[in-house]
């Protein structure tokens, strides 16, 4: 007899006050007309824990995995991009703390005028090192979908 394949039981019930960020953040998941609430709950956790969800499981094929890992990160950049437009927040930003990125320097050392919760947006949340790759990259959605492989790109996995 074949073994019947093992299923995953997850629930969770979740009733924030209305007026909490959280309450906001589920009655606009419930409200909205154009998808399932389990799927766009499920759309934001594919990009930002399956990659992880794998690599610590193991037992996976390296090609595989790190295509995982970089479908993640275009699903987030091009979602980061979004909330960019929608929020008409400029990019690359041309100032960080009110300080002007061109007076910022690429050492880790941070300018005294900037304030602490904007040093992430420098080198990232962890760490004062500036990252591999400049931030100041003036990448567009367009050149993201273009670098992933344009047309051909297939990001119905976080759909």
């Amino acid at each position: 007899m074949a073994k019947e394949k093992e299923r995953v039981d997850f629930l969770w019930r979740y009733q924030p006050l209305k007026s909490t960020p959280d309450g906001v953040l589920m009655s606009y998941i419930k409200g909205n007309l154009l998808l399932p609430s389990r799927e766009m709950i499920l759309q934001a956790l594919r990009p930002y824990w399956l990659p992880l969800a794998y690599l610590e499981k193991g037992n996976i094929d390296p090609v595989i995995l790190e295509r995982l890992f970089r479908n993640a990160v275009y699903a987030l950049e091009k979602h980061a991009l979004y909330l960019r437009d929608r929020g008409g927040i400029e990019y690359p930003p041309t100032n960080i703390g009110g300080m002007p990125i061109s007076s910022i320097p690429s050492s880790p050392e941070v300018p005294a005028g900037i304030e602490e919760a904007d040093r992430s947006m420098l080198y990232g949340v962890d760490s004062l090192t500036p990252p591999n790759h400049s931030t100041r990259s003036g990448l567009t959605a367009d050149d993201l979908f273009d670098l992933e492989g344009g047309e051909d790109f297939d990001d119905s996995g976080f759909a």
